[in-house]
């Protein structure tokens, strides 16, 4: 009788350093498959509607920051740049909609990058200058600061991050989508590289076309819920809500959302 005992309370012992290292790897699965991550290893790889929700109290925007700046910088140093293109880029950081949210922020505007455009690390975008078009400069911006914004503001904390209310619609895990996903459940070709890009191209169709988004989400559930997520998570007060920068009907389908045109002018007198 006393063996057996010993024998169970091993067992015991046992099942619970099987259960730390099962919490601990888990852990660092979902450390080693965040954008951090994705991008240290491989920064060059291919680029209202409400809803209800067990985490309806979280506050996203509960990190605050007590002096939020912009610093950039240029590599080269004394590389030259459209004074025009700077002070956009900058308001769209001390954008009421923005500040709180991507600051504080490091820019290096980079002449020798060309592909991929950009580069995100912890809070530093770094962004190609040979971009020739300003309006996609600014939507590559935008949608490289998501990936910070990620890093910053959705990941709570080991236990949970919000940002897997997202992830968890269309992927079961970094680039492994569920088997019932289709192609028109994402907002463009590129959204279907993995879970981060599909977050990404989603925020930016969000911001630049809500319009055509929230149409697509009516006829679409899983596109519905996407868009759920930024008017419930990160757009609170129905910023962006149906509005629209671009003049003409979209494509069916787009590759990249970055590509996009856009009225400038008005997008910028909306956000400053």
């Amino acid at each position: 009788m006393l063996r057996k005992l010993k024998i169970e309370k091993n067992d015991v012992i046992k099942f619970g350093l099987y259960t730390i290292v099962f919490l601990l790897l888990f852990i660092w699965y979902n450390k080693a498959n965040s954008p951090l991550s994705e991008y240290n290893l491989n920064s060059a790889s291919t680029e209202t509607m409400k809803s209800s929700s067990a985490f309806d109290s979280f506050e996203t925007w509960k990190k605050k920051q007590e002096k939020p700046y912009l610093s950039i910088s240029f590599k080269p140093d004394y590389l030259k740049v459209d004074d025009t293109l700077m002070k956009t880029l900058k308001l769209n950081i001390d954008s009421k909609y923005f500040k709180d949210k991507i600051t504080p922020l490091d820019l290096v505007i980079d002449w020798n990058r060309i592909e991929p455009r950009w580069q995100v690390s912890w809070n530093k975008l770094i962004l190609s200058s040979k971009i020739k078009m300003k309006d996609e400069t600014v939507k590559v911006f935008m949608h490289e600061l998501w990936h910070i914004l990620d890093l910053y503001y959705l990941n709570d904390d080991d236990w949970f991050d919000v940002s897997d209310e997202f992830y968890r619609i269309s992927w079961i895990a970094y680039n492994i989508k569920k088997k019932d996903a289709k192609i028109w459940d994402f907002v463009s070709w590129y959204a279907l590289s993995n879970k981060y890009e599909d977050f990404a191209e989603s925020f930016i169709f969000y911001i630049f076309h809500n319009e055509d988004f929230a149409l697509k989400a009516k006829k679409n559930k899983i596109l519905k819920n996407k868009y759920n997520f930024f008017n419930k998570y990160i757009f609170m007060n129905d910023e962006f809500f149906d509005t629209s920068f671009w003049n003409t009907t979209l494509k069916s389908y787009n590759w990249d959302s970055t590509k996009i045109w856009i009225n400038l002018k008005k997008y910028l007198y909306y956000v400053r």
